[in-house]
């Protein structure tokens, strides 16, 4: 068991890594209100997910772990969790439609309310842990505790329901077309696994056996990090045949072709392997339109292949 368990914590924190990585990649070559605080969520789950682990395994070794260091492991730990939904406030404020009155409303709204309550909560437990750790016994009985514990994996559901639903609507289209692909992505992760909590939650009651160093979360963040890297791979990989992403086309190639403006815009976008729906959304013009525009690219460079049109707008 030990093995498995340390097998399956390396693949966690490789993913969880090569996630960051990929998200960075991703700054650099995309400029997205979104890409910072995706990158400080990453960063900061990955500390208190480090943080979980080295709690569990302090609480294994003989004499177990002193009190004093398991209650600032343990307040640590909430507080990083409530600075994880801080993040996903501002990717919920930024994920929102540039009105101002699409974002006092709806999805957005309500996700937003339920990760600050998310966060109040948390705050609140490390209250409870401060507090108790003082030696005045516990400040409430088992069975409020345990109510307590129980409602706030419901409110983080709700929390996760309603991110994963604002991240599947609509998206501010000044946001590139990878980025609202990949919050649509995170989005559908986040409404699969919104009742982790819950379930956990009746497990342990009924007294299933499980894998106490393992939580459903975990596999949520695979999921999450597994998007993270295949984005990246879209983008700096369009094609099949390794094609190199082309920033923009040169001024004689513009001139030799007879381009226009919006046609060299098209061939950039090609480049980065959007499909004609994900130009047409980004440019918000029809697919109709998109597709005659690249039929006359294709027209000009006498092209036959996408492989074939980059090169020659390249050369």
């Amino acid at each position: 068991m030990e093995n498995f368990l340390l097998i399956f914590y390396i693949l966690f924190f490789a993913t969880g890594f090569m996630g960051g990585a990929a998200l960075f990649l991703l700054s650099i070559r995309v400029r997205s209100s979104l890409l910072r605080p995706l990158l400080a969520f990453q960063l900061l789950f990955l500390i208190a997910t480090g943080l979980i682990v080295l709690y569990f395994y302090l609480e294994r070794l003989p004499g177990s772990i002193p009190p004093a260091a398991a209650i600032s492991l343990l307040v640590t730990i909430v507080g990083l969790n409530a600075a994880v939904w801080v993040m996903v406030i501002l990717l919920i404020r930024r994920m929102a439609p540039s009105s101002c009155s699409t974002r006092r409303r709806g999805p957005p709204a309500v996700a937003e309310i339920l990760a600050w309550l998310v966060i109040a909560h948390s705050i609140a437990n490390m209250a409870l842990m401060i507090a108790g750790s003082g030696g005045g016994g516990e400040l409430a009985s088992p069975a409020a505790l345990d109510a307590w514990r129980l409602g706030g994996y419901i409110l983080s559901g709700l929390a996760m329901a309603a991110f994963g639903i604002t991240a599947r609507g609509p998206i501010n289209k000044r946001e590139p077309a990878q980025l609202r692909s990949l919050m649509r992505a995170y989005g559908t992760i986040a409404l699969i696994f919104a009742p982790t909590g819950v379930v956990e939650y009746a497990v342990e009651n009924a007294g299933i056996p499980w894998l106490s160093y393992i939580s459903l979360e975990h596999f949520h963040f695979l999921a999450w990090n597994i998007i993270s890297m295949s984005t990246a791979i879209r983008l700096f990989n369009p094609g099949t045949t390794g094609t190199a992403v082309l920033d923009s086309v040169p001024e004689e190639r513009v001139q030799a072709l007879g381009l226009s403006t919006r046609e060299a815009e098209m061939a950039v976008m090609i480049a980065r392997g959007l499909a004609n729906k994900e130009i047409a959304a980004e440019l918000n013009i029809s697919p109709a339109t998109v597709r005659t525009h690249i039929y006359n690219l294709y027209q000009k460079a006498e092209a036959r292949s996408r492989v074939e049109l980059l090169n020659k707008l390249r050369s």
